[in-house]
């Protein structure tokens, strides 16, 4: 097998601005859907990039100081050439002190965020480690030992790229730790929602964007937000008319995170879009340019590259069944007065004394250990087959109504099942409902992901030492 002669990482190994910015959207929200923490470490690609090496500290010139830790001249260029490689067309109108200061506000960021991390103890076990290294294997088609050979070959340190992975989790895991306990969604927020939901975009369709973002603090006064407003309005009649892009523009005066490209937001799914994004989406199509409109941060334009998804009657239609059945079950567990094989003898001598007719319920309520259906004569109740452990749903399965199933085994102990009936359930307003839990979770998480770097931002001690540095509202040398 040929490896690329050269690792390319897409969201780089020095955090470019993707990662400090929608990654709060989308790996927060993520983790609200039940994903794992670390999912963002699967964008890792292979491809062609220039070299990652860094020279010694002491020949190297520090550009930002970050409370006690330093950002290098060094790791400044590898992280702006990696936003160069990115970009398909040239930089265009963008001044190279201003791509250098975009660049490095992330990289001050991901700083910030170890930093963060290491105050509260946070560890990367080996196994996590392995964990994230055999996502960006996968992710490369690759198992992990081919995966080390392709960074041997392109001349990288395995162990700098361990090292790098490591820091990837722990934001990953500072960030749930101080965003995710703040995020709470009650059923009055998921009714609410469902209320205005014939208002909103179709929570499956997914959105190309560009935005220009003019950074404002929440508190700034009329004439602040009339000039931003006014700044953009003429920005957007320049586009419309032709006289410039939509990408340059961005590169030149956007405050938000993917300025560096463009202004490309990638594919956003619309369930991370403010409410503001998709009243503005709500007139364009593919190709156009939004009005200026006040955002969470300030004052924006997007563009809406392109769109893809099902419509809102297709959801409509969709139906959620869910299979369940009627059981009753007596378990055996062992104790320190008897063992694990007298348990299992005991239960074939249950087992053979109901095929001989003796009665279930009886035979539950005198040696079932399931303290909460031994009473009832071991019912269960009605049980979706989804939320019960493999092996049980397999015994379930194996049965026809009435029958009796062999005796097999759980983390509870030894089993045995009497089918009584099954049946569909229709599940879909209850799976819509977690849909909406999971969409307004997203949110809440994207809003409480900004809330807290801005804070990270504000208590962090921050020394700018690069030439020409362009501060930017709500960077962290403005």
């Amino acid at each position: 097998m040929r490896y690329p002669v050269i690792l390319r990482l897409v969201v780089s190994l020095f955090l470019l601005a993707a990662l400090v910015s929608t990654a709060t959207a989308q790996q927060l929200g993520s983790q609200v859907g039940g994903q794992s923490s670390n999912q963002g470490l699967g964008d890792f690609s292979l491809g062609t990039a220039p070299s990652q090496s860094r020279p010694t500290q002491s020949l190297d010139k520090i550009v930002a100081v970050v409370n006690d830790s330093v950002v290098l001249k060094s790791e400044l260029d590898a992280a702006v050439a990696q936003v160069k490689q990115r970009n398909n067309s040239p930089i265009g109108q963008a001044p190279p002190n201003v791509l250098r200061s975009q660049v490095l506000d992330q990289l001050i960021m991901r700083q910030l965020q170890i930093q963060q991390a290491d105050r509260d103890g946070i560890k990367v076990s080996q196994q996590e480690l392995q964990q994230g290294l055999g996502r960006i294997a996968q992710r490369n088609g690759m198992n992990l030992q081919q995966f080390s050979q392709a960074v041997a070959q392109s001349g990288m340190n395995m162990s700098d790229l361990r090292e790098h992975v490591r820091e990837e989790i722990k934001i990953s895991k500072v960030r749930q730790s101080e965003v995710m306990g703040k995020v709470s969604i009650s059923d009055q927020d998921v009714d609410r929602y469902l209320q205005n939901q014939s208002l909103r975009f179709s929570r499956d369709h997914e959105y190309h964007l560009r935005q220009i973002e003019l950074a404002l603090p929440t508190d700034a006064e009329t004439t602040t937000v009339g000039v931003a407003r006014d700044r953009l309005e003429t920005l957007r009649q320049q586009i419309a008319s032709g006289q410039t892009r939509f990408a340059d523009v961005a590169r030149s005066v956007s405050d938000g995170p993917h300025a560096a490209d463009g202004g490309d937001m990638g594919w956003v799914s619309g369930d991370e879009l403010p409410d503001s994004f998709e009243s503005a989406l709500a007139e364009l199509k593919s190709g156009q340019t939004s009005d200026v409109f006040r955002g969470p941060n300030g004052m924006y334009l997007i563009k809406l590259e392109d769109e893809r998804g099902s419509s809102p009657q297709q959801e409509d239609q969709d139906k959620v069944m869910v299979t369940e059945a009627h059981i009753r079950h007596i378990i055996l567990k062992p104790t320190e007065i008897r063992s694990d094989a007298q348990t299992r003898d005991l239960a074939q001598q249950i087992r053979q004394r109901l095929v001989a007719g003796d009665d279930f319920a009886n035979l539950a309520r005198e040696y079932s250990d399931d303290k909460g259906t031994a009473n009832q004569g071991g019912d269960v109740g009605w049980i979706p087959l989804n939320r019960v452990s493999p092996e049980t749903q397999r015994n379930i399965k194996s049965l026809s109504q009435g029958e009796i199933s062999r005796i097999f085994q759980t983390d509870d102990g030894y089993e045995i099942i009497k089918l009584l009936g099954e049946r569909q359930r229709d599940e879909t307003q209850e799976a819509k409902r977690n849909k909406v839990r999971d969409t307004l979770g997203r949110k809440r998480a994207s809003e409480q992901g900004d809330l807290w770097l801005r804070k990270l931002r504000d208590e962090a001690y921050v020394d700018i030492r690069l030439p020409n540095y362009q501060p930017t509202p709500g960077s962290p040398g403005s």
